[in-house]
Parts: C-alpha cells; sequence; structure tokens
C-alpha cells in the first residue's frame, strides 16, 4: 500500500481527534480524507484541521459507508455499541479497520465480528490497544520474553483508575451505565488483559472475580446534597471530592472530550447535561472496583486489581519470577536477580527515543505507527492472527464480568 494512507474517521469524538492528529503530524503517513459524526461541532473541527469538504463529510457513519468512499482505512471510533455493525459492513466493502476498543458490547457480537475477519482474512483490524505501543510497555514484555527473571510464576497488577477519572468516566460519563455502554472491567481493563497475553504468550484458562458498586449510590449522599452540583449548598459541595465544579470549572484536563472546552460552555453543560450531575444520584451500575483473578497455561496465575479510590492513574505491576522479580510503577522498571543479587534500575522518560506528545504514554501514536507498519510492509496472512490476540482480551473480560455477576464463581471463558 502506497503512502498517506487515506483513512476516514467514523466518530470525530476524542478518540477519534486523536488518531487524526497522528495524520496532522505525519502527514506523509496518512491522510484524513473524510469524517462522520453526529455532532456537527465535532464534524467540523476535524474536517477544518484536515481540510476536507463537504461532500466527505457525513451527520451518520451509515452515510458514510453507503456512499463507498476511496479510502484504505475506516477508523470506527463511536460509542461501544456502534462498532460491531460499522465494522462488519466495512470489511464487507474491503476497508481495513482501526477499530477502537472494545470491539463489542457482548461476547457474542466478538464471535460475530471474529468469524467476518477470519472470512475476509487479508483485512486489518487493529484494535486500540494502544498500551502495547508504549516504550515502556514493551520493555516490560522484553524483559519478560528474554527471560530476564528465569520463568514468569506470578503477576501482581494494579489498575488505578483515580478517583476523579472514576467519577468523570465511569459514573457520570459514557460508560457509567452498562446497558447504554459495556462493563467497566471490559472497557477499561482489556487494555491489562492484552498486555497479560502479549507477556506470557498463553491462553487463559480460568477467570474467577469479584466486585461491586461501593460507594457511587444513593446510600452515600451527603445529607442536603442537591442532584446537580452547581446547585449544591457550598459547604456540602467543598467537602465533596467528586464536585463538578472542582473536576470541570476549577482545572482543565478532564476537559478533553469537549470541542468547546471554554469555561462558559463547560458551566452549561454542568448545569443541563450528565456531567454535572451528583455522582450519588446518577443512573449508574459500573462498579467501582473489581479483582479479577486468572489463570494461565502452565499454571502461571495473575492477580489483577482494578480500582477507583486511587490518586494517581499510572499503572502498578509486579512480575515474580523463578529467577527474580519486576517491579513496575508506569514509568520506572526495577529488575532484582536472585543469583547475583544484582539490581537494575530503568527509566522510561530517559529512554532514547521515547515519544513525546501521544497519549497514553505515547501509545496513541505507537499504534499509528503500526497500523502504518502493517498496511505497508506487513504480513497480510499474519491479519487474522492479530485480531485473534486482541479477542482473547475480551474473551477474559467477559469471562470476569460473569464470574463477578455469580459472585466469584469460577468461568472458563467459552
Amino acid at each position: 500500500m502506497q503512502l498517506p494512507i487515506r483513512m476516514i474517521i467514523l466518530g470525530a469524538g476524542d478518540r477519534g481527534r486523536t488518531y487524526a492528529a497522528y495524520a496532522k503530524a505525519y502527514p506523509e503517513r496518512v491522510k484524513i480524507v473524510g469524517v462522520a459524526d453526529i455532532d456537527p461541532a465535532a464534524r467540523a473541527a476535524v474536517a477544518s484541521a484536515h481540510g476536507i469538504d463537504a461532500s466527505a463529510q457525513w451527520g451518520d457513519w451509515s452515510e458514510a459507508v453507503a456512499a463507498r468512499p476511496e479510502c484504505d482505512v475506516m477508523a470506527i471510533t463511536m460509542p461501544d455499541a456502534l462498532h460491531v455493525e460499522p465494522a462488519i459492513q466495512c470489511l464487507d466493502l474491503g476497508y481495513h479497520l482501526l477499530l477502537e476498543k472494545p470491539m463489542a458490547r457482548t461476547w457474542e457480537a466478538c464471535e460475530r465480528l471474529a468469524a467476518k475477519v477470519r472470512e475476509k482474512g487479508d483485512r486489518l483490524v487493529m484494535l486500540g490497544h494502544v498500551l502495547r505501543y508504549t516504550v515502556y510497555f514493551k520493555k516490560l514484555h522484553d524483559l519478560i520474553a528474554g527471560k530476564a527473571i528465569g520463568e514468569v510464576v506470578s503477576i501482581q497488577h494494579l489498575e488505578p483508575v483515580a478517583y476523579m477519572h472514576a467519577a468523570h468516566s465511569f459514573c457520570r460519563g459514557n460508560w457509567g451505565n452498562t446497558e447504554r455502554a459495556t462493563p467497566m472491567i471490559l472497557q477499561k481493563c482489556c487494555h491489562d488483559f492484552d498486555q497479560f497475553v502479549w507477556w506470557l504468550g498463553k491462553r487463559c484458562t480460568g477467570v474467577s472475580s469479584f466486585g461491586n458498586t461501593f460507594h457511587f449510590n444513593a446510600a452515600h449522599r451527603p445529607a442536603h446534597a442537591a442532584n446537580r452540583c452547581l446547585d449544591c449548598p457550598a459547604e456540602v459541595e467543598r467537602a465533596c471530592p467528586y464536585s463538578a465544579r472542582k473536576i470541570y470549572l476549577e482545572r482543565q484536563d478532564y476537559r478533553y472530550p469537549f470541542v468547546d472546552k471554554s469555561d462558559a460552555a463547560m458551566e452549561k453543560r454542568l448545569r443541563e447535561g450528565p456531567y454535572g450531575r451528583c455522582v450519588y444520584a446518577c443512573d449508574n451500575d459500573a462498579v467501582d472496583h473489581q479483582i479479577v483473578n486468572l489463570c494461565f497455561e502452565g499454571g502461571v496465575s495473575v492477580a489483577h486489581q482494578m480500582e477507583s479510590y486511587t490518586y494517581t492513574g499510572g499503572r502498578e505491576t509486579k512480575v515474580f519470577g523463578t529467577r527474580g522479580e519486576i517491579v513496575g510503577n508506569g514509568r520506572t522498571l526495577t529488575v532484582y536477580h536472585f543469583d547475583t543479587r544484582r539490581t537494575e534500575l530503568w527509566d522510561s522518560v530517559l529512554e532514547a527515543g521515547a515519544p513525546q506528545g501521544s497519549g497514553h504514554g505515547g501509545g496513541d501514536f505507537g499504534l499509528m505507527d503500526e497500523l502504518v507498519r502493517q498496511l505497508t510492509a506487513g504480513d497480510p496472512a499474519a491479519y487474522v492472527g492479530l485480531f485473534e490476540t486482541s479477542l482473547e482480551s475480551h474473551r477474559i473480560a467477559f469471562a470476569a464480568e460473569a464470574s463477578r455477576r455469580e459472585h466469584g464463581a469460577l468461568k472458563l471463558a467459552p
């Protein structure tokens, strides 16, 4: 395939705009040639940034697909419930896909998509598992694969969601209600399950999980709290860690999903939209903590914890091997060698060539780099295998959610 690769964005939200930003940074590699979104402001933001004329702008993904535009890749970055149907239709039309995770809302839908990928055979379907493409996680993978600590026996892994992010995304936001979106363990932690499969090169054979909505519910609502934070008595609002005023008006970082990030626009959203709701008066049912215990082929065990009530968000990992231990905090990796009692410290920030200016520790642009590499120098015969590896992370996540709902019953994923 010749460069630049022509891509159409189906869904101009945060993820769509992130991948489109890669084309802006590397126009010789990727060119955005169309955009579809039901939100005129989001659609216009991408169109303006990439010089897309009206003929290649659509209000809905189905309109874009029906037009059969000339492009190489369809980037499907819409809400979770709008992944499978456009993916199948785009594959039938011969497009390659950049598909945001999770790939589907149910395991049955995942299997349906997998059947289509196998049928087509030579179409690349790259999942948005961006952590694979960070300098940090690549190094951790290489240490494990290179047997720096001998054979891996077990892994302890923490996904610290961070209290503000939990309130933002999994209480007030898009993934607060599983009927509208997907279980939190799938949406948030298919990244982590993908890492375990990648590190170990093994298949998961057993899953047991516990978790619930411990705090973000009506039972913990403070006395006299209003339904919206901007209407809350000052003494109640100031004492609340999850105040929408604190998260959206007194800081800027959680304005990232929105096209208009101005103070006026944010205040209007807090008064009228879902992000201004009291976290104890939402329609959320997403868990706020979950523990997943996994067994992999050969007897390797993994203890995974997803935790909303953390101050910051960097993943923490301990890998225990027959000849040593690796301890990681999202930035550094410390390797302890049993035989020599020697310790090595590796810092991703100091690593030459570490990507800068890209989200998820460089993984967002790293994923796009890999997409370009696969389509220009990769082996199409391997495309189905790449998809199957991503599918395994979803198999684990759905088994974990089924186990949690049955109070920790052991599940062998289908």
